[in-house]
């Protein structure tokens, strides 16, 4: 807990009412003003300057009070209870010490502007935050509240002087925050709670590195499994593809230069390695060329230098060679019709 004052101050200028209600009041009047507080139960003065560089932090504060949920208000008597008002924001007046000072602009609620109309309340006491140096930091979601019993006139009698404590701080802008130099600790106790909090956050923070690293370790086990699936998968690819090659005559299974060859193309780009297997001439159409070569040979003078029974054995031979599963006599008899010349005899 932080020793600086939460100070509820009440004024001595009135809030003058004319047709209506005022748009805005007189929060804190310029100067220099030495305030009697009562800090743990013991009297004690505490000079305030207030300035125009204070509007700053006061609205700031009011940006804090916003940000946590709660819109600033100001009650009767300091009851914290019926809002008589909703402070929307703060400015410089001037030096006037009628008119002038802080200033705020007050959105009054209906009780609130029926007891300023009615006379009930006459006079506005602030509430405010100040460090060791008596310096303004802020204010809190209650701003303060209208009253009637000012003790003198510059600056009326302090109502309420306590520790703020951490739930008023947290409304107060980060950058007005109180050091170390200005603040003390008063309850080790406080101290203590506040150290288990922090051991069980940290200890919770342990325990979920420990959850992290270990799914960062089956993750990676995934995608070593996964890793290793496609190589596996792609090395099958290879494999086939050589497989078929050599099972189609593209190329010979002992010419080990030529198969290594074909698994490097395969393993680096496997569209292209098909497209050079298809672009191989297989056993297949090697016989054909061959026994093509036999039926019609280059030389048309070398046809009657073979025998009638050589130029039938290729023909039926090469029908064979395009259909593997056909019977002799199916070849033969297809053999016959296709080329009546070469079995006319």
């Amino acid at each position: 807990m932080i020793t600086f004052a939460k100070i509820n101050a009440s004024y001595g200028n009135e809030i003058h009412i004319e047709k209506d209600v005022p748009a805005d009041i007189q929060w804190m009047p310029a100067g220099k003003h030495t305030i009697n507080a009562s800090k743990e139960g013991k009297a004690t003065k505490l000079d305030v300057v207030v300035t125009e560089d204070i509007i700053e932090s006061l609205n700031k504060s009011l940006l804090e009070i916003k940000a946590q949920g709660f819109d600033t208000y100001i009650d009767f008597n300091h009851a914290d209870e019926e809002a008589s008002g909703w402070v929307e924001s703060f400015f410089w007046g001037g030096d006037d010490p009628e008119i002038g000072g802080i200033r705020a602009k007050v959105k009054w609620s209906a009780e609130g502007a029926e007891a300023l109309k009615g006379g009930s309340y006459k006079r506005f006491s602030p509430t405010f935050l100040t460090d060791a140096k008596g310096r303004v930091i802020g204010t809190t979601p209650n701003a303060g509240g209208l009253v009637n019993r000012p003790a003198f006139r510059e600056i009326a009698s302090v109502m309420v002087a306590k520790e703020i404590t951490n739930t008023d701080l947290r409304f107060v802008s980060a950058s007005n925050m109180p050091t170390e130099s200005n603040a003390t600790t008063t309850e080790g106790k406080k101290m203590s709670e506040d150290t288990k909090k922090i051991e069980k956050l940290e200890a919770e923070n342990e325990k979920l590195k420990d959850q992290i690293e270990s799914m960062k370790a089956k993750y990676k086990a995934l995608d070593e499994d996964s890793e290793k699936l496609k190589k596996e998968a792609k090395d099958r690819s290879v494999n086939d593809l050589v497989s078929a090659a050599i099972s189609t005559g593209k190329i010979n299974s002992t010419d080990a230069k030529s198969v290594d060859s074909l698994k490097a193309i395969a393993e680096n780009d496997m569209v292209n390695a098909r497209a050079f297997i298809d672009s191989l001439p297989s056993k297949v159409d090697a016989k054909i060329n061959e026994l093509t070569a036999r039926i019609t040979p280059s030389n048309p003078d070398e046809v009657n230098a073979r025998s009638p029974k050589d130029t039938m054995f290729a023909a039926v031979s090469m029908i064979r060679a395009k259909n593997p599963t056909m019977t002799g006599e199916e070849a033969f008899r297809l053999a016959r019709e296709s080329q009546p010349d070469v079995f006319k005899a």
